[in-house]
């Protein structure tokens, strides 16, 4: 376990910078011993969502996204929640676009639950830079239609 750690961290640390499904295999490989690589796991699951055809696999990195970020310690990590809601939002999308919308709108109830006004998106952020130049998710619209937000059923 050791070696495919010095491999992971030496593939992240590469300055041409690993392609998407080696930064997910990387950040993985980390994740699994350092907790504090959940929140780069979370992005580059995200990236490789965003970068991949097939809807059903779509929707399992978006729900893999899901589930690390629930782990990420928002005490240790002040994008916690931000990451939560753009995994969430990935999630949403796609269970829509398989025809799972009843979960689909749960997913959207528990986005309105934990939304804040200022997600956060700037692009000097390294963090959530990737995210920078995405819509973030249309809570204004979701709540104009009558979902009520902050309130987690």
């Amino acid at each position: 376990m050791i070696d495919a750690e010095h491999i992971a961290r030496t593939v992240l640390l590469s300055s041409a910078g690993p392609d998407p499904v080696t930064e997910v295999w990387a950040c993985r490989t980390l994740a699994a011993r350092t907790p504090g690589y959940r929140t780069r796991l979370v992005s580059a699951l995200l990236r490789l969502e965003r970068a991949t055809d097939s809807p059903e696999a779509r929707l399992r990195l978006a729900e893999e996204a899901v589930a690390n970020a629930r782990q990420i310690d928002p005490v240790q990590d002040h994008h916690a929640t931000d990451m939560l809601i753009w995994a969430l939002h990935a999630q949403q999308r796609n269970l829509h676009t398989v025809g799972r919308t009843a979960e689909g709108l749960d997913v959207r109830r528990e986005i309105l639950a934990r939304y804040l006004p200022g997600l956060h998106n700037a692009r000097e952020c390294g963090v959530t830079v990737c995210y920078a130049e995405q819509e973030p998710p249309p809570v204004g619209a979701w709540t104009a239609a009558g979902e009520a937000p902050g309130k987690l059923s």
